[in-house]
C-alpha cells in the first residue's frame, strides 16, 4: 500500500460517500472484499485496508465516532474564523456561542495561523481545528463488547462535558506509544488542553458500592484493578516535557448512570504514598470523573491554547 493509500479515509477505501446509508456501505464492503481478497488474487495490504474500513463503518457507534474525527466536508483550507495573525501574536478564532447564548471562550493557536505551515512537526490548521482525532482500537479476534461500550460512553462524556466546556480541548482516541522493551503502551483516550495532557482509561464493574484503597476498587472484599496508566504517563511526560501529564479512570456499570457506582475512599487512600499508580485523581464515576478532568485541564496554563506542535506529535501516535 502506498503512502497516499494510508491517508485515505474509510469511506474512500470502500468507495462510498460519507452520507451513504448502512446498506450501501455493506454492499461496497462486500464488493471490495471480493476484489481484494488474497484467495482471489487480490493485494493482501488492500484487503487489510478494506477490513479496517469495515470495522469502522460497519458498526453504527464506531462510525459515529469516526465521523467526528473527520474534517467537515469541504474543509480543505484554514477556517475563516481563524483569520490572519499579526506578527508575534497568536490569532484567536471567532468566539463561539455558549449553551446559554453567552460568548464562549476564544481559542488561540500556536504557531498562529499563517506561521509554521512548512514545519512538518506542526499540525495543519484544519486538523488542529478538529475537536476529535483518531478511532477506537481495531477489534481483536475475540469480541470485546465491554471495551467498545466503555470507550463509547467515555468518549461521549469527554465530548459533551469536557470539550464543550473547554473549546481548546482536543480529544484523541487510540493513542499508542512504544514502552520499555518495545511493548506498546495503549491509551483509550487522551485530552490535550493548553499545556496539560490527560490520559484516560476506563473500567466496567458490577452494580454495587465500592471502596478505593489506593490501588484497587473493592466490593465485598473482591478487588477490581483499574487500568494501569502510570507507565504511559511517564513515557508521555518524557516525550512531551513542555506539558503536564495526568491520569484519570472512568468507572461505570452496565447501567448508563452518571452517578454510579458509589465509590468510598478508605482512610489514607488519597495520600500520594498510598497510591499504587500515578493517577492524578482516584477512579471515579461519570460526573465526578468529569469534574476531576475539568479541574485538571481548566486550571492549567493557557487552557484556551491549542499547541499545534504537541497536537501533531500526538496525532502521529494514533494507531
Amino acid at each position: 500500500m502506498s503512502a497516499a493509500d494510508e491517508h485515505r479515509t474509510a469511506y474512500e477505501v470502500l468507495g462510498v460517500d460519507r452520507d451513504a446509508d448502512d446498506a450501501a456501505v455493506r454492499r461496497a464492503y462486500r464488493a471490495a472484499a471480493r476484489r481484494t481478497h488474497p484467495d482471489a488474487g487480490g493485494d493482501p495490504a488492500a484487503f487489510r485496508a478494506v477490513s479496517r474500513a469495515w470495522q469502522v463503518l460497519g458498526d453504527a457507534d464506531a462510525r459515529r465516532r469516526y465521523d467526528l474525527s473527520l474534517p467537515a466536508p469541504g474543509a480543505g483550507r484554514a477556517p475563516a474564523s481563524c483569520g490572519a495573525a499579526r506578527p508575534g501574536r497568536a490569532a484567536a478564532s471567532r468566539p463561539a456561542r455558549g449553551a446559554a447564548g453567552r460568548p464562549a471562550r476564544t481559542v488561540r493557536y500556536e504557531p498562529p495561523p499563517g506561521e509554521g505551515e512548512s514545519d512538518a512537526a506542526v499540525l495543519d490548521l484544519p486538523r488542529s481545528s478538529q475537536r476529535v482525532h483518531g478511532a477506537p482500537r481495531p477489534r481483536g479476534i475475540l469480541p470485546d463488547e465491554h471495551r467498545v461500550l466503555r470507550q463509547a460512553r467515555t468518549l461521549d462524556l469527554l465530548l459533551r462535558h469536557v470539550a464543550d466546556a473547554l473549546p481548546a480541548a482536543r480529544v484523541l482516541t487510540g493513542l499508542r506509544l512504544a514502552g520499555r522493551w518495545g511493548r506498546p503502551l495503549d491509551v483509550d483516550h487522551a485530552v490535550l488542553c493548553g499545556h496539560r495532557l490527560a490520559l484516560v482509561g476506563s473500567v466496567m464493574v458490577p452494580e454495587g458500592a465500592y471502596t478505593w484503597d489506593g490501588s484497587d476498587l473493592r466490593s465485598r472484599g473482591r478487588p477490581v484493578a483499574p487500568p494501569l496508566l502510570g507507565p504511559a504517563m511517564m513515557a508521555w511526560q518524557q516525550v512531551l516535557p513542555q506539558v503536564t501529564v495526568g491520569g484519570f479512570v472512568h468507572v461505570m456499570t452496565d447501567r448508563d448512570a452518571l452517578h454510579g457506582p458509589v465509590i468510598r475512599h478508605a482512610r489514607g487512600a488519597d495520600d500520594p504514598g498510598a497510591r499504587a499508580d500515578l493517577l492524578t485523581a482516584p477512579p471515579a464515576p461519570g460526573l465526578q470523573f468529569v469534574r476531576d478532568m475539568l479541574l485538571f485541564l481548566g486550571t492549567g496554563e493557557d487552557p484556551d491554547l491549542v499547541d499545534r506542535r504537541v497536537l501533531g506529535t500526538l496525532v502521529e501516535r494514533l494507531h
